[in-house]
This record gives C-alpha cells, structure tokens and sequence, in this order.
C-alpha cells in the first residue's frame, strides 16, 4: 500500500497541526486554568472531571489537568487471534503514565509490561515471555473543549513506539467529542499510523489508517457504558470490530473499567480486558 514517500505527508499534516497550535494556545487558557503549568499546579478544586483515554478505542481530547499525574493501565487481556490457528495472548498490567504540562497539553509514556502467548490447549508456548517490549511517548494537545463553553472539543495526539528490537511505529491521532446530551456523548478519531516493513529487501514504512465512532454516557447509579465501532485499513485488507464496555466510578477520581473488542471480519483479533484509571 504506501511506502516510505508517506513520510512528506505526514510531515506536512504534522506541520499543519503546530501552525494550529500556534493560533490556538491563547484561546485554550480559561480564567480557571489560566498560569498553570507542570511546576504550577491546577488547584484541587479547578480541576476538569476526570476524562480518560480507556477502555475504548476512541482517545478523549481532554488533556491532565496541569502539574497533575493520571494513570490509566490494563489489569489483564486477553487476546484471541482471528487467524483459524486460536492462538492468544495475555497480557497484564500495561499502563499508560500521564502529566499534565499546562493547560492544553500532556505527556504520556506507554510501556507493554508483560506479555505471554499460548497455544490453542491453553498452555504457554516456551521462551514467548515478553516483559516491556515496547514503549510508547506520546503528546496530547487540545484545541478547544477541554474546560466547557462548548459542546465538542477537538485533540491531536502525535505518538512514537519504540520496541526494544529496533523497530519504531509513530502515528498521529486525531479525537473529537460532541455532547449530544446530560446523559450522551458521542466521540470519533481518525488515525494515521506509520509501521515498519521492507520491500524487496529495503526498509520501508507502511501506512495503515483507524476510523471509530463512539457513543456513551451514565448506565444506571456510579456505572458508565460505552459502544463503539472500530474500522482499521492497512495494505488493501479492512479490520472492523463492535466494541462496548462498562465503566464504574469508584470516586471522582478513580474508574474500574471492563471491556471488549469482538472481530468481526477474518483478522481482526477479539479482546476482552480489565482495567483501572486513577489521577492525583
């Protein structure tokens, strides 16, 4: 599909972003927020609801409050590969690390903490034992939205993998949210990802592309739900998936998430998960 000329798009759709952001970061500072950076803290009492980027696919544009640290990590995953073989595999405790930077902008580190891989008689295959494999830095800025007076918010989040074998997959992801209602939200993200391959022997990079829609809002008490479709395109093959999930809000600063992807074409993997996302 595309090769390594995708690198000057994506340069210029990077360069086009920080254009935007140079126009957009006065704007973004609310009287609420305004002055707060990573070495001046957002007051307890200013700070936004507790937004999180899980257990959907759909990123949230809502940045960490500034000078505040967010965690958001996988209990347990289980992943089945959709290839007629039903191998799988568990992974546990991968986490993604957040600080709020100012008042639109955060870092995240992304680290794969373990990961095991297993036959289709449940057992683990020898020497498939994989502990941080891959680490992901990513930045998020948000353009507006991020402390109210508007009904959607918009995101960009540029991101860089980097796997202890040698290879580097960087993307960037573009969220949007719309509050239809008290009780309903809808969001959406489009993706461009940029993953290592060859051609005929020489290093390459390959584009693939990631579509989700998302809609979701209060269940019934301290529970949340979410449903979700997800459509991914990479070398003239498609890779959809319906998603949904409940979250619980164990305080306003704490959720317990579980959550699914199904395949629902040949190659799309199916996950179930168990997560926690927690901010101080």
């Amino acid at each position: 599909m595309a090769k390594h000329f995708l690198m000057r798009p994506l340069l210029a759709l990077l360069t086009l972003f920080f254009i935007m952001i140079g126009s957009s970061v006065t704007a973004q500072e609310t009287p609420s927020q305004k002055g707060y950076h990573l070495f001046n803290p957002t007051p307890r009492e200013n700070m936004r609801d507790f937004s999180i980027d899980r257990p959907d696919v759909t990123e949230s544009p809502i940045t960490v409050d500034a000078g505040h640290f967010q965690v958001e990590a996988d209990i347990v995953k289980y992943t089945l590969d959709d290839r007629g073989d039903g191998f799988r595999t568990l992974t546990f405790l991968n986490g993604l690390y957040k600080m709020g930077l100012s008042s639109s902008w955060d870092i995240h580190v992304g680290v794969d903490f373990y990961n095991t891989y297993q036959t289709p008689d449940g057992k683990s295959i020898d020497g498939s034992e994989e502990y941080a494999t891959t680490t992901t830095i990513r930045l998020k800025h948000n353009f507006w939205g991020n402390d109210g007076g508007s009904k959607t918010a918009l995101g960009m989040i540029p991101y860089i993998a980097l796997s202890r074998f040698g290879d580097a997959t960087f993307g960037l992801g573009i969220p949007f949210s719309y509050g239809i209602s008290e009780k309903l939200d809808f969001g959406a993200q489009a993706q461009f990802d940029f993953i290592p391959g060859s051609d005929d022997g020489e290093d390459t990079y390959n584009m693939s592309y990631f579509q989700t829609i998302v809609m979701g809002g209060p269940l019934v008490g301290d529970f949340d739900f979410y449903v979700e479709g997800m459509a991914t395109f990479f070398e003239g093959e498609e890779y959809i998936s319906a998603n949904g999930g409940l979250i619980y809000n164990v305080s306003p600063n704490v959720k317990i998430d579980l959550a699914t992807n199904t395949g629902l074409t040949e190659g799309t993997p199916t996950r179930v998960y168990l997560g926690f996302s927690f901010r101080i």
